[in-house]
């Protein structure tokens, strides 16, 4: 054999193991480039799921928070509309004529005395309303009852105290709404706002 023989077979045998190595590398790259790029898939439909359910949670929680923002804002306005009740109810008691308001502070003196010697503690601008006649009333319905109008008036506009030793019975209309309120206020809110 000659040596351009040699060197020819030398340079196919190179010739063919360098384009097995190369094919060998571009087999593996392709392997390699497939499984990353399978990898990425799979990462990036990972990534989008849980960016889905983040988003759906937090939408999840801004509606919860939306709604639980408009039930306070619902709250306070029925809350608005039953102290305005309240208040319409008061003035128009407030406003009765005077015969009309001895009669509702009769039955309450009377529902609430205990042993008939109580003070009536009556508001200065209605003192002219308990006449010695309108006493006397009172303790004839209220057998052996001694009931006087104290000597100091109330600092109150509506009502009456009654006064015995320490003992006080708040009949001013203040007291009496608020007593009225939390006796009825459930009741009055379910008639209004019957959902």
């Amino acid at each position: 054999m000659s040596i351009e023989n040699i060197l020819q077979r030398i340079d196919e045998e190179t010739r063919s193991r360098v384009e097995e190595i190369v094919g060998a590398a571009e087999a593996k790259a392709a392997a390699i480039r497939g499984e990353y790029e399978a990898r990425g898939e799979a990462l990036r439909a990972e990534l989008e799921e849980r960016i889905r359910a983040k988003a759906g949670n937090e939408e999840r929680r801004l509606v919860v928070a939306a709604e639980l923002d408009l039930r306070k804002q619902l709250l306070e306005r029925k809350r608005e509309l039953l102290a305005e009740a309240y208040r319409e109810a008061r003035n128009r008691i407030e406003a009765l004529p005077p015969e009309r308001y001895l009669e509702i502070l009769r039955a309450l003196i009377l529902r609430n005395v205990l042993s008939g010697r109580e003070e009536i503690v009556v508001p200065a601008a209605q003192r002219a309303l308990f006449t010695p006649a309108f006493v006397e009333s009172l303790n004839r319905e209220r057998e052996g009852a001694a009931l006087r109008v104290a000597d100091e008036p109330g600092e109150f506009a509506w009502g009456v105290v009654l006064r015995e030793g320490r003992r006080r019975v708040d009949l001013t209309i203040g007291v009496i709404f608020e007593q009225l309120a939390a006796r009825v206020e459930s009741r009055v809110a379910a008639a209004l706002f019957n959902e």
